[in-house]
């Protein structure tokens, strides 16, 4: 007979050591000790903008928050710092031009391979009930709150659904409370399907323990039973050791500890630019009041006892004093009291950066590269070895018990310790949802330190933006690189309004560029071609008002439009209708007025078109720097007929409408009634505003400040070493004075500070020579050498002026000479 117990091993495995029994409900693990956990996602506001009254607002509101729990409670914040993604992948951005897919290329290869980072920061609950003791086999004491509540007769099931409610009562209270200083999410539950078109449900809790612990990213399909959650979800090997193993991956940890004689909120930021992988835990076991009294009383005693000698207190002399221990003394009975004022609570603090890697050389290494920062501000980090596995074990979030450390702080001093502010990586999805779904952001950008920056210039739906610079900082290369990288959307449209042919080079290159007024000869218009309808009808018909208006300086008379309608209604059922047309079936005084704009007057040669020369391409420059010379009478008409073609063009396809040098738009009545309603209207078109101008005058005296604020809610401000100098002019667009300090250091033409509801972050575009031969080229010289070459030349003119300017285009093309 075969004895069996040679194939029982009683030693014990990973599931073994961890705590983690079931998944109960969404968002909720239920632990082997009795203890429930939960966890939330968080980000603070950016670190390099944040004042220091916004830092300290974020410490005060979380120490309110956690100093409400108290013994059963212990929270963990994890800070995850994991390499970035990749560069957005190829199928999901949609390029259809050369010299778009040329700078995306180049931008592919500028931030591939990049030693970049992001962090994502955690805060996990777990609250351990109060044990009900047994007084004998078969009996269990009740706790005071259930005889009296419920009676003798409360059955576990009733106690346990108690304890849920109130634990998750607990959790969306410490929600609440935390959410006025950081913004946070509770992990719940999601539906997903995989590559093979299955379908699947996952925990963000469960996905989160599975990274903590075996430090990799990835997602757990949920089985339909929720228990033995440590075995379904962890399966590697571990080996213990001074550098335990875990499958593949030796772990490293480094104690952080010896803490400098004061705290200050995000005293310990410059971990999240630290360019490598790991996993930074503060673990905080909380205490009730009497508790931490008792606790800090102890010291109190114990440097009492050393403030005079041994035999001064057997003599009852008085002897010298211990000033040290006095004051020592006097620190401890403030902790005291302030545990008792409520100001505050204490518990037990531990924190630790764990590294794990499949080289063991790699984890030594970076172990001493942390515990170096560590000491450059003041903190002792201790390279773990004996301690290491209790270390580990102890910084995963529902091992409250191991690797303790004894020294008690506030949760003051806890919220200085943690994550609260750090660098914003962006979204890393475009968020509007009139786009296709898990559309990637607008262009990826640098940042300082090692995190990538995201730009998207929406906010929920609305991509409304306000560009703010000062003449040489840049706008023009910015508006030029948006438009180019907005191209990435499956078909996307563009017009644009520029002044001082900065986006021709990019115009000649993807769409139709038209310089309206000058001596190069702008397209003729046709405003009365399209009449196809009741509304067009009725446009007509106030273009024609406006016209009348503008050379008779009155307004139409009821018979005068009676006599426009009918002339309307007869030109749209002619095949010709060019405004001589129209006006030759007028009233001689009606026509008198509008001959100003036919072949007969100075403005035919704009407006007395037979068809229309504005072609319905998806990217559109009108140039209208010449246009604006003329006047109002000349220039409003033809302004009036190219929104209603932009507002035309508009399907619910992606769209932009950009405003290069807005204080035209703003100091033009026209101009400025159509921004109003487009910032208004235009986001139910799927159409995104993107208004620059050079200064922050222009928007704060154009008697729409109102509406740019509230409708723009994206901001991008230029370089402005004067800056400080226009305080309440920043401040008047929601910036504080760190901000404000920020971009008059930032470098022109090269960074960009960005701020919305979502975040703020400064950002280089990173622009490579191809691109800038595209979207900076904007000196008289170079624009007249791409008119000629475009001339020479016609679609192919940039492979000629990237040749010219001696860069190397053809790495970005395929096997068949073509943009990849």
């Amino acid at each position: 007979m075969n004895k069996l117990q040679e194939f029982r091993s009683k030693a014990k495995s990973l599931p073994d050591l961890l705590n983690y029994a079931a998944l109960i409900e969404p968002g909720t693990v239920l632990c082997k000790s009795g203890a429930l956990l939960a966890g939330f996602f968080f980000r603070g506001d950016d670190h390099a903008s944040s004042t220091a009254a916004n830092k300290n607002y974020a410490a005060h509101a979380v120490n309110d928050a956690l100093k409400s729990l108290g013994s059963g409670w212990t929270s963990w914040t994890e800070t995850v710092r994991y390499r970035a993604p990749g560069y957005y992948p190829a199928d999901t951005s949609h390029f259809t031009k050369e010299v778009p897919k040329l700078i995306e290329a180049e931008r592919r290869e500028t931030f591939t391979g990049q030693n970049v980072f992001k962090s994502e920061n955690i805060l996990i609950l777990q609250y351990l009930p109060p044990m009900r003791p047994e007084l004998k086999a078969g009996s269990k004491m009740k706790t005071v709150s259930e005889m009296v509540i419920e009676g003798d007769d409360v059955d576990d099931d009733t106690v346990q659904e108690r304890i849920l409610a109130e634990f998750n009562k607990a959790l969306k209270d410490t929600e609440d409370r935390l959410g006025n200083a950081v913004m946070i999410r509770r992990m719940g539950r999601y539906d997903g399907v995989d590559d093979f078109g299955g379908e699947y449900v996952a925990d963000e809790l469960v996905n989160t323990l599975r990274c903590i612990v075996s430090g990799e990213s990835m997602e757990v399909a949920l089985p339909e039973c929720g228990m033995y959650m440590d075995s379904w979800l962890f399966g590697e090997d571990l080996y213990a050791g001074t550098t335990p193993r875990l499958g593949d991956k030796f772990i490293g940890v480094i104690g952080i500890e010896g803490f400098p004689a004061r705290s200050y909120p995000s005293i310990l930021s410059m971990l999240n630019e630290m360019a490598l992988p790991y996993r930074w835990s503060n673990r905080f076991i909380h205490l009730d009041r009497h508790e931490a009294e008792f606790a800090l009383g102890r010291y109190v005693s114990k440097w009492k006892q050393k403030i005079r000698g041994f035999v001064a207190q057997m003599t009852n002399k008085q002897g010298s004093i211990n000033t040290d221990a006095l004051s020592m003394t006097q620190q401890a009975e403030s902790a005291v009291n302030e545990v008792r004022s409520g100001d505050s609570a204490y518990g037990y603090y531990t924190s630790c950066i764990v590294l794990m890697h499949e080289d063991p050389a790699w984890v030594a290494a970076k172990a001493r590269l942390v515990q170096k920062a560590l000491r450059r501000i003041r903190f002792a980090g201790r390279i773990e070895s004996i301690n290491c596995m209790e270390a580990w074990l102890g910084s995963i979030a529902g091992h409250a018990h191991a690797n303790v450390r004894r020294p008690l702080i506030s949760t003051r001093n806890l919220s200085h310790l943690m994550p609260l502010s750090a660098p914003w990586a962006g979204l890393a999805t475009n968020p509007c949802d009139l786009y296709p779904k898990g559309s990637p952001p607008l262009m990826m950008t640098a940042t300082t330190g090692s995190t990538p920056f995201n730009l998207n210039l929406h906010v929920s739906d609305v991509g409304h933006t306000l560009i703010f610079g000062p003449t040489g900082g840049g706008k023009s290369t910015l508006l030029a690189t948006i438009a180019a990288q907005f191209q990435r959307y499956p078909n996307s449209s563009v017009m644009a309004f520029d002044k001082g042919r900065s986006l021709l080079p990019l115009a000649l290159g993807m769409g139709m560029h038209y310089d309206i007024g000058s001596e190069e000869g702008g397209p003729q218009f046709c405003p009365l071609q399209h009449l196809e309808n009741a509304a067009d009808i009725a446009w007509a018909q106030e273009f024609i008002e406006m016209c009348y208006s503008l050379q008779a300086g009155e307004d139409m008379v009821p018979t005068q439009k009676q006599a426009v309608y009918e002339a309307l209604l007869s030109l749209q059922k002619k095949d010709h209708r060019s405004l001589t047309d129209f006006v030759s079936d007028l009233p001689e005084d009606l026509r008198a007025a509008l001959n100003y704009y036919t072949i007969s007057g100075p403005m035919g040669y704009l407006l007395d078109a037979q068809t229309d020369g504005l072609k319905d391409t998806p990217f559109n420059v009108i140039e209208v720097d010449e246009l604006m010379k003329l006047g109002d009478k000349a220039s409003l008409p033809v302004l009036r007929y190219l929104f209603r073609r932009f507002e035309k063009s508009l399907k619910g396809q992606p769209a932009m409408l950009i405003l290069d040098e807005a204080w035209m738009a703003l100091g033009n009545p026209v101009f400025k009634a159509a921004l109003k309603m487009w910032l208004k209207e235009l986001r139910k078109a799927n159409c995104a505003v993107v208004l620059a101008t050079q200064s922050l005058s222009d928007a704060a005296n154009s008697g729409i400040l109102d509406v740019l604020r509230e409708s723009c809610p994206t901001k991008i401000f230029l370089p402005n070493k004067d800056a400080l100098q226009d305080t309440a002019l920043y401040k008047s667009f929601g910036l504080n004075e760190q901000e404000i300090k920020l971009i008059s250091k930032a470098k022109p033409k090269a960074e960009y500070y960005y701020k919305s509801a979502l975040g703020s972050r400064v950002f280089n575009l990173r622009l490579g020579r191809l691109a800038l031969a595209f979207t900076a080229a904007s000196d008289k010289v170079s624009i007249a050498r791409i008119r000629a070459l475009h001339k020479q030349h016609g679609t192919g003119w940039h492979r000629h002026w990237l040749a010219e300017n001696e860069i190397d285009y053809h790495k970005y093309l395929n096997e068949r000479g073509e943009a990849a």
